[in-house]
Parts: C-alpha cells; structure tokens; sequence
C-alpha cells in the first residue's frame, strides 16, 4: 500500500516536472494580455499567410501561452491555440497588474498549488491504510503571498481521521518519505513561476495550541541556485539546495499531535 501511494506521488511529480521543462524551455510563463490593435487575427501558424482561426478585437483579454520569433502562442480555446503578432498584444492593465508575471499568474499558481494539495489528500484517504488505521497524514492551504518578489507559501500539517484517535509524541508516521515527495513536487510547481526566491512556512494543526498555529518547519530556496539536471529525477537532490529548519530525515518522521 505504501508503495502504490508512493508511485503515485512520483507520477505527479513527473507530469508536473514535464509541464515545468516545457515552460522553462521555452522561457515563458502562461499570461493574461489584451489586444491593442484595432484588429487581431488569430493564425493557425506564425506566417501572415496562414489561415485565420479566430477574430480578436481591441480591448478583448487573450491567454497568452508562449512565443515565436515576432509571434505569441495564444489560446483560441480550451482545446485548440493559434498565432498572434507580439505588436498587437500588451502585457498592462491585465487583471490589474503592471505584467504579464504579476496578478493573472499568481493566481494560477495557488490554485495550482490548492488542486495538488487536494489530491494528494485524496490520495491519502482513499488508501487502504485508511481504511484499516482510520488516519493520515494530510495538508492543509493556508496562504500563498508574493512579497517583495518572493513566494511565500503557508501550509498545516495536520491528520484526517475517520474514527477517534489520540496521537502521542512518539506515534511514527509511516508516511513520511511520501510527505515529502510532495514537498519535493510543491517546491517545483513554485519554481515554475516568474519569481526568483521561494519561502514555505508548514504550521501543525491550530487545536494544538489554543487555537494558534505552530511553527512544524520552513524552507527557502532561490530558483537561480538549483541545478536542475541534478534535481529533475526526484531522488532527493532537491534538498541540497533548500534551507531548512530541520534536519530532512526527521521532517514528517512523525505524526502531527492533533487531540
């Protein structure tokens, strides 16, 4: 059972990791524009002979979702993207942000981070183990914020529990690799983003404490120091290059006292 949770982090991983080479590959980052030009034909291909797929008109908000040359890859719908002139599309006053890395793209980027997180816990619960124990380790979003050009990311460390349970001090929680390979997959969802230095903040359960949160773990990393080809397998590496509050084998070594 362990193991059947564990592949299905590593498969997250991979398929998120995979997204994150395309976008990086291609040095850009998903975002909102608006047209500038009175009118902007969509291509199927970037060459003004190509055929035209779609009319946008000045004023109208395109997903703008990579670039060739003189041309923007852009979304027609959900299902089909085409080609658009750069000169015809402004990054500004999008969503309310000055850039094409500012309000659109945060807001992707923790929803991307909740919907993870929620299957992840779902994961969890739907196991065997759950079933038979009645608890898991799950997570909880608390925040995403971007300060000063740098992510910070709150989550709580907490269980689920299908029938009442006392955790005790010492009640080993066997899933601890697994937690954190899903940190490992966090850490790279906020690496793919337009932002340099990351900061997570994990908190354990606020009825621990009279209702105030407490402070389990943190880490920090800067994107520019990673080096990817080390990292991109999943065996751990990673780590190497975050700081953290505590030493990586004890992180999730034990179950979170949730009473």
């Amino acid at each position: 059972m362990f193991k059947k949770i564990s592949i299905l982090v590593i498969l997250f991983a991979v398929f998120i990791f995979n997204g994150f080479c395309e976008e990086k590959a291609g040095a850009f980052v998903e975002s909102l524009g608006v047209i500038t030009a009175n009118v902007v034909y969509v291509r199927d291909k970037p060459d003004l002979d190509a055929r035209r797929i779609r009319t946008f008109y000045e004023g109208a908000k395109i997903i703008v979702i990579g670039e060739q040359g003189k041309w923007y890859k852009v979304k027609v719908n959900n299902v089909r993207s085409g080609y658009a002139l750069k000169k015809d599309i402004s990054f500004k006053d999008t969503l309310g942000g000055s850039s094409k890395s500012s309000s659109y793209f945060d807001k992707k980027l923790s929803l991307n981070v909740q919907n993870f997180i929620d299957r992840f816990n779902l994961n969890m619960t739907e196991s065997d183990y759950f079933d038979k124990e009645g608890i898991v380790p799950v997570f909880k979003y608390k925040k995403l914020q971007i300060e000063d050009g740098t992510v910070k990311l709150e989550l709580i460390y907490t269980t689920e529990k299908k029938r009442e349970r006392v955790v005790s001090d010492n009640m080993s929680n066997p899933f601890a690799k697994e937690l954190r390979y899903f940190m490992e997959v966090v850490f790279f969802k906020l690496i793919n983003s337009p932002y340099k230095n990351f900061h997570i903040d994990v908190f354990s359960n606020p009825s621990e404490n009279n209702g105030s949160f407490k402070k389990y773990a943190e880490f920090s990393f800067n994107r520019e120091r990673v080096n990817f080809e080390k990292v991109k397998d999943f065996r751990g590496e990673v780590w190497n290059y975050i700081k953290t509050t505590s030493d990586i084998s004890e992180i999730f070594s034990k179950y979170p006292i949730v009473k």
